[in-house]
């Protein structure tokens, strides 16, 4: 990942000036203000993070780390719709360099069952060998519903450098459901879609 402190997980309001601007951070430059709402993240304070986050937004719609870090409060508190909005914006700000909005998006898809779009959000991690091309690789497998797939890549995805420890925790764990005895149709829609939920909790 290109930012330092940016967590794994790991929109705000249109129209005029938030009063939350004008009373509460107007001394508060972006740079603090994107730095005190990491800090809320890392201790669980959910509400003074989605209020920073939300007027990072409102000042500045094409603040790639805000966007993505909001789409990330919004998918953990469970509201997936304005998630999904928050990391298509997150998507199209990001650069090559800096796939997790991506990759985020294509797994919501999947746990929403927009498996087809899933895959075409997915695709272009494909061609990365790394372990999150790897795990992107698994998730198209599993869309596809080749479970063999996704666990050969995700086997490869976790012997590959890690970056990021709790992607390499996530890949073991859906590793372990894929892997059970007797696998059945839970360990796809049940089984995934907890563990992808778990993807945007705190790490």
């Amino acid at each position: 990942m290109t930012y330092v402190g940016l967590p794994y997980l790991g929109l705000g309001k249109e129209g005029a000036l938030s009063p939350v601007i004008s009373m509460g951070y107007e001394n508060i430059d972006n740079e603090e203000l994107l730095h005190l709402s990491l800090e809320a993240i890392g201790s669980a304070r959910d509400a003074d993070a989605l209020d920073m986050l939300k007027t990072l937004v409102e000042r500045d719609p094409g603040h790639l780390h805000a966007q993505y870090l909001l789409a990330s409060q919004h998918a953990q508190i469970g509201l997936l719709d304005r998630a999904e909005d928050g990391f298509r914006a997150a998507a199209g700000l990001a650069p090559t360099s800096f796939p997790m909005p991506r990759f985020q998006l294509g797994q919501l898809l999947l746990l929403k069952e927009q498996r087809g779009e899933a895959i075409e959000v997915l695709t272009p991690l494909l061609d990365e060998t790394t372990a999150l091309g790897c795990y992107a690789y698994a998730m198209v497998a599993l869309a596809n519903g080749d479970t063999p797939g996704a666990i050969r890549s995700l086997r490869q995805g976790i012997q590959e450098p890690q970056p990021i420890s709790e992607l390499a925790n996530d890949m073991k764990r859906l590793l372990s459901r894929l892997e059970l005895p007797e696998p059945d149709s839970t360990v796809d829609d049940t089984g995934v879609a907890s563990l992808l939920l778990s993807n945007y909790s705190r790490h």
